[in-house]
């Protein structure tokens, strides 16, 4: 429940005032930081909220104080929305600055993931907070800490899905930073890491979703499998998350393929598929449709970087697990492949020479066509002529 206040809320507007004068006169009047520290005790979480999420106000005046204020908010506040309020925005002023001190922080405040689980169906306020500052301090500034912290949810993604996808989320642009015109090489070492975190998310997450997957299979109970399915579930959810991050970031869809951020020449393209072949490799293991279909979507956008590569992995998605679980059946599948197939052959013909890759071409055309697909049956009969 989101903290909110009223008019008549007295307390709340009086916490404001103090705070408000906190960056001119605390240090000549500390007893405004003695008020501030009352604040911090009062019994409504609104009056907390105003000095959590300000208490950088103390900061010249009285830094020990305003890190010792911070310790008791990460060990003691009672409501995650202050206590996330303190870490997004009070704290992360200081992520460059102090990052030791923030880090002992949020180490505080990460062994109390526990009381704030989010199992009546509410956001996971902290543990979305954690993985956006383990995205600032693991791949913006390199902080070690924060890569042990990455790989440690990574292994658990069913109780820690919020924090992988607030990470992923946070570093959407930043996947693509070393294709900027203008990157420089702190912005290169920045990209390596976000990419390296990525791969530390989904690597696990795959091997999860296989186990779990081979599980569902098996002739295990039916408490083992239901155990197997939420497993699986969460496993793929990250692993979506994270090809999201990449769909929107490349530019692929139709909308943001314009100049600015993404991938917008074919020699950028072909250096994205260089530089995450084993990303992309691993989103080609994904045993969910919907991620499958945004990966060839993305796959669409690459086609001038390597159109043989690109149409190698395209087949192999949809001949291989594709077919395996039904992505042939789905009208936007079909779809997908109807516009693929027919930008091929418009603009990319001559791969089509190799008798390897128009058997290939052949064989996508089938699998869609045997499942009543009007729009593939008709590329299929009609592809002598289109290739001629």
């Amino acid at each position: 429940m989101s903290i909110s206040w009223g008019n008549l809320s007295v307390r709340v507007y009086a916490a404001i005032a103090w705070v408000s004068l906190a960056p001119r006169f605390a240090e000549e009047r500390p007893e405004i930081i003695d008020r501030i520290e009352t604040i911090l005790k009062d019994d409504d979480p609104a009056v907390r909220l105003q000095a959590s999420q300000n208490l950088q106000v103390l900061c010249n005046a009285a830094p020990n104080r305003m890190w010792s204020m911070g310790e008791r908010i990460a060990t003691s506040e009672t409501s995650e929305q202050v206590l996330t309020s303190y870490l997004n925005r009070a704290l992360r002023r200081f992520s460059h600055v102090e990052p030791e001190r923030c880090e002992d922080i949020l180490a505080l405040a990460k062994d109390r993931l526990s009381e704030f689980s989010g199992e009546d169906g509410s956001r996971d306020l902290l543990r979305q907070s954690l993985g956006g500052w383990v995205a600032q301090l693991q791949a913006r500034q390199g902080r070690p800490i924060a890569r042990t912290w990455l790989e440690e949810w990574a292994a658990e993604p069913q109780h820690h899905k919020e924090a992988l996808n607030a990470y992923t989320s946070n570093l959407r642009h930043a996947f693509f930073k070393r294709y900027d015109a203008d990157a420089e090489q702190g912005d290169l070492e920045m990209c390596d890491r976000a990419q390296g975190g990525l791969h530390a998310i989904l690597r696990p997450a795959l091997a999860i979703s296989t186990k779990q997957h081979e599980i569902l299979l098996s002739t295990c109970t039916d408490e083992e499998k239901q155990a197997a399915s939420e497993h699986y579930m969460a496993a793929e959810q990250v692993i979506h998350h994270a090809m999201m991050q990449l769909y929107f970031g490349a530019g692929a869809r139709a909308e943001d393929q314009k100049e600015g951020a993404g991938l917008h020449d074919p020699e950028t393209r072909s250096r994205f598929l260089t530089d995450y072949s084993a990303i992309l490799v691993l989103l080609q293991k994904s045993r969910e449709p919907r991620t499958l279909h945004y990966l060839i979507e993305l796959y669409e956008h690459l086609i001038p970087g390597d159109p043989a590569a690109v149409f190698a992995a395209i087949h192999a998605i949809l001949t291989g697990v594709g077919a395996e679980e039904g992505y042939h059946y789905e009208s936007l599948g079909s779809s997908a492949v109807v516009k693929v197939v027919t930008r091929y052959i418009a603009d990319h013909r001559g791969i089509f020479e190799d008798p390897a890759r128009r058997a290939m071409l052949v064989e996508i055309l089938q699998l869609f066509s045997e499942v009543g697909w009007s729009d593939a049956l008709r590329l299929l009969y009609d592809l002598p002529d289109l290739l001629r």
